[in-house]
């Protein structure tokens, strides 16, 4: 990149003739512009007023110096009144003189318009837009957000045939990206091959084409854009690039894309996660590939990541759409026992909760009850699956009948399994097992729901159970505000 400063600077030293008054004054102004920003102006101005007190002209060079060192300290204002007053001087400016403004102004979220009013002046004075001009204004419209803007500067580079720098196509790939626009950004990305621009050295733009492309489901491009940034150029996406890319892996069936992205989260020094796997069972399941879904779970155990009810919840949902789909799972965990594999008992948990999830109590029972047979140890996610199933059945009886079984168990409860149990033994003629449950769960330091309490408290607003009053007490108690509905139940 060409600094534009950089360039004015040295044009300070070769423009004025060492002989000429006003050069020896330009050379202290060139000596002063390398100190701090602060700094530099308050020298820079006081060597401008010993000029004028010497009644010098000042030249291009000097005016320069100026504007470098009013945008070094944040003043651009002062720097186009600068350059308004160098018009009026009849002292033409240079495309340097424009470009050291557009460049401090690039970085305002509300800069276009006076980067506009600039180019306007320029077209006056018949200075023409550089590579670098065009650089700094599609850096403003970017830091504006304008996607609108840095697509008509785009335009204008085309038309005039000016080419692209590399960080003009750099600035222009992540505004698309904040907008999701993967199409122009692609487009930027082929022009800027077709110029032989070192594409490969700029990794905030190959990383911004693999988000965009990914968050936009195109997964050709996506698959492309991320051989070319991870593979070719060795680049190290982040974790947020990589959840990205998995899920457009998991929701196109890529089981290959997904694999190679967890190896890369690992290679990059992220731990083994949950939500890592989840997409890769997914990619299986697109694919029709249930046995291999299942298989992940085992590779999730060799890493060291225990799979819960989230790992397979979506798969749940899916499989409940159609009871053909549950029996399938569930004859695949019995050909997985037959090869003499164990089976997992979150693939178990998978078919459960597809069944309750289907509302499809007998088979949820059914299957439940073949744990043992698949050599499959229920653990509190399955009891956790079976008795949502018999809450929304309203199958009380055998409700009450699997908390027996998950008392005789050694399973713990967690905070979701006694929020069940309370709202099944609700639903109990005789309900005082559910005071039970509920100091149970807050010896152990759960904090019951808002809706556990607001079942309870229905519950014995139905009996006239002066307890009522307690439970509103204790809800606020835990910062649960009883709505005035609640209130009204007694």
């Amino acid at each position: 990149m060409v600094n534009t400063e950089s360039e004015a600077t040295k044009n300070i030293i070769r423009v004025s003739h060492p002989t000429a008054p006003l050069s020896v004054y330009n050379h202290k102004l060139a000596g002063a512009l390398r100190k701090r920003s602060h700094a530099a102006l308050k020298e820079v101005l006081a060597i401008t007023e010993e000029i004028k007190a010497n009644k010098i002209k000042f030249d291009q060079v000097t005016y320069n110096a100026l504007l470098i060192a009013y945008t070094r300290a944040g003043q651009s204002d002062k720097a186009i009144a600068t350059l308004k007053e160098m018009i009026d001087q009849a002292i033409k400016p240079t495309v340097d003189s424009f470009n050291i403004i557009l460049d401090s102004l690039a970085t305002y979220k509300d800069a276009c318009s006076k980067q506009e009013a600039l180019v306007e002046m320029m077209k006056e004075q018949s200075v023409e837009l550089t590579p670098m001009s065009y650089q700094h204004l599609v850096r403003g419209a970017t830091s504006a957000n304008d996607l609108a803007k840095v697509k008509q500067w785009l335009d204008s580079m085309k038309t005039l045939h000016v080419d692209p720098t590399l960080l003009t196509f750099n600035y222009a790939v992540h505004c698309c990206f904040e907008n999701a626009d993967a199409d122009t950004a692609l487009q930027c990305l082929s022009e800027a091959e077709a110029l032989q621009l070192p594409v490969g050295t700029e990794p905030r733009m190959l990383m911004d084409l693999v988000r965009v492309t990914a968050i936009n489901d195109k997964t050709e491009a996506m698959v492309a854009m991320w051989e070319k940034t991870v593979n070719k150029y060795g680049l190290r996406p982040d974790e947020g690039t990589c959840l990205q890319v998995l899920r457009l892996s998991g929701k196109t069936g890529n089981t290959a894309m997904a694999s190679e992205v967890i190896r890369q989260l690992s290679n990059n020094g992220y731990p083994y996660k949950e939500h890592y796997f989840i997409p890769l069972m997914e990619a299986f399941v697109v694919k029709g590939d249930l046995k291999n879904a299942f298989h992940v779970l085992d590779i999730m155990r060799t890493s060291g990541v225990e799979p819960t009810k989230r790992s397979t919840f979506a798969i749940s949902v899916q499989l409940s759409e159609n009871v053909d789909h549950i029996d399938k799972a569930y004859y695949l965990l019995e050909e997985i026992k037959k090869e003499g594999n164990n089976v997992d008992v979150a693939a178990f948990n998978m078919v459960v909760q597809a069944c309750g999830l289907a509302k499809d109590i007998g088979r949820t029972v059914a299957t439940y009850r073949e744990a043992e047979q698949l050599g499959v140890t229920p653990n509190t996610d399955t009891f956790n699956a079976v008795l949502d199933a018999c809450y929304l059945a309203k199958m009380k009886g055998m409700g009450q009948v699997v908390i027996q079984e998950l008392k005789k168990s050694n399973v713990t409860p967690n905070s979701d399994t006694y929020a069940k149990m309370i709202a099944i033994t609700c639903d109990q003629r005789d309900y005082e097992e559910v005071f039970v449950y509920l100091e149970e769960m807050k010896s152990k330091g759960m904090t019951p729901p808002r809706l556990t309490y607001n079942i309870l408290a229905n519950r014995l607003a139905r009996a006239r159970d002066p307890r009522f009053h307690l439970v509103l007490e204790e809800m606020e108690t835990f910062g649960y505000k009883p709505s005035a509905n609640l209130k009204s139940q007694w």
